[in-house]
């Protein structure tokens, strides 16, 4: 064709199919070239671009939203859209991480509407398993509470914390949601159901709070116990008939008071310096004191428990029962 200028040529169809040709020098030699061919595989630089689709989808590499808003996290609300919601939110200044609102407060915010369910949710590793869940509510185990729930298989704990009774953290168990301790906002502490026990030997209640004598040793309560136990024939008793017993004791950390009898069939007397029993439940290590009575009420003698046995100071004359008692200290 005669040479002609481009503003003399006639305007192309457009748009282009891409099958059209184009002549290039290439080694110096004059080619020609599709259109489909001239970007195929290669960068494209463009100082702007107009689009036919608005906004562009994620499967051109957009974000399928027309806007963005500041501080809003987009997700992928289906395969090929994203999209975004206030509940879940990025605070870029404080760096914080918002997840059910729009105003994270700490680093990282999670915060559950009112509604039945958990505003946070932990499955256990390897399972879906539900393990946890924090700020539960569910109208149980009572009203106002919105506590944290650990489920191990059918036994619950809910550890509860609520405004009303001084502010009272509650500690619920079992599959009947018991309670089963409360702290008070005073800090007392109510076990409702069950004892506190004692989980190992020698440990107890600290009372180191209290400002001791120079003289103290321990402020730990360790031990308490109370019980019966059959006295024995002392060598100093002196019987006629069978004779039998009785015996009870109470123990306090190294306080132990017992009390108890001895008794003859037909008598039973003790002589000066006479042993009434020698089987006491505990062995003394600081001897103790207290009194022995005949049956009557009319003799009485000073006892002491020393080792296992509990001596009487003074004589008490043949009597049906002699009944003793007294305190020492292991």
């Amino acid at each position: 064709m005669a040479n002609s200028k481009i503003s003399a040529l006639t305007s192309a169809t457009t748009p282009l199919a891409g099958t059209e040709t184009l002549p290039v020098v290439q080694s110096s030699a004059t080619t020609k070239v599709t259109v489909a061919n001239l970007t195929a595989g290669r960068a494209v630089s463009a100082a702007s671009l107009s689009l036919t689709t608005t906004p562009l989808p994620v499967s051109s590499g957009g974000t399928g939203l027309s806007t963005l808003t500041a501080g809003r996290i987009p997700f992928g609300a289906t395969a090929t859209t994203l999209s975004s919601a206030s509940v879940l939110s990025w605070d870029n200044t404080n760096t914080r991480l918002g997840v059910g609102t729009g105003s994270p407060t700490q680093t990282l915010s999670v915060v559950g509407a009112s509604f039945t369910g958990a505003a946070f949710n932990g499955q256990s590793y390897g399972d879906s398993t539900e393990r946890l869940r924090i700020g539960y509510k569910d109208g149980t185990p009572d009203t106002g509470l919105v506590p944290a729930q650990i489920i191990e298989s059918t036994v619950q704990l809910h550890i509860a914390s609520r405004d009303n009774a001084n502010g009272a953290i509650l500690f619920y168990s079992g599959t009947g949601v018991v309670e089963r301790m409360r702290i008070a906002g005073t800090g007392d502490i109510t076990v409702s159901t069950g004892n506190v026990i004692q989980g190992t030997a020698a440990k107890g209640f600290d009372f180191s709070a209290n400002t001791p004598l120079a003289g103290k040793t321990s402020t730990i309560l360790n031990w308490y116990e109370e019980g019966t136990w059959t006295p024995n024939q002392g060598a100093g008793l002196t019987l006629v008939g069978a004779f039998s017993s009785t015996g009870r004791y109470t123990r306090i950390g190294r306080q132990v008071s017992i009390s108890g009898t001895v008794t003859g069939a037909t008598s039973v007397a003790v002589t000066a310096a006479g042993v009434i029993t020698s089987n006491l439940p505990f062995t003394v290590v600081t001897a103790g004191h207290g009194d022995a009575t005949n049956a009557a009420v009319t003799a009485s003698a000073t006892v002491i428990c020393t080792g296992t046995s509990v001596t009487a100071a003074a004589a008490i004359a043949a009597t049906g029962t002699i009944t003793f008692s007294a305190t020492y200290f292991v």
